[in-house]
């Protein structure tokens, strides 16, 4: 009874665990896409793709601006809900929101108090 007890706890357990989450490192590969605010124009056009291998390749576009994309290649890690992105000295955060979604969070933060679009979906 007690050998029942332990494992029904232990499947208990980690349901709830993948229940409250659910998502792993796996299901983030691929390209997530959307238009986030910018201080100085109507918006940049983000794609962050993520690579099985823990690398991922960014590309930034300036709505409405005559300049070339801004492409950014390097690796990502995921810890909890937080994936830290690193190329050479830059490092940005994005929180985990679910396998679809995926918020910018400076500082591991996520911005509040504002109706601006911080996301980008999983295309």
């Amino acid at each position: 009874m007690k050998k029942l007890l332990l494992i029904l706890s232990v499947v208990v357990i980690s349901l709830a665990a993948v229940i409250s989450f659910g998502c792993s490192k796996s299901e983030l590969n691929g390209t997530y896409e959307g238009t986030l605010p910018a201080a100085d124009g109507p918006g940049l056009q983000t794609l962050i793709t993520f690579n099985s291998d823990g690398t991922f390749h960014m590309e930034e576009t300036f709505l409405e601006k005559d300049v070339e994309p801004r492409i950014t290649n390097g690796k990502w890690v995921l810890n909890g809900d937080i994936i830290t992105f690193t190329a050479g000295d830059y490092k940005f955060v994005y929180k985990l929101i679910s396998e679809k979604e995926i918020r910018w969070a400076p500082n591991g933060e996520e911005i509040t108090g504002t109706d601006l679009n911080w996301s980008l979906l999983k295309k």
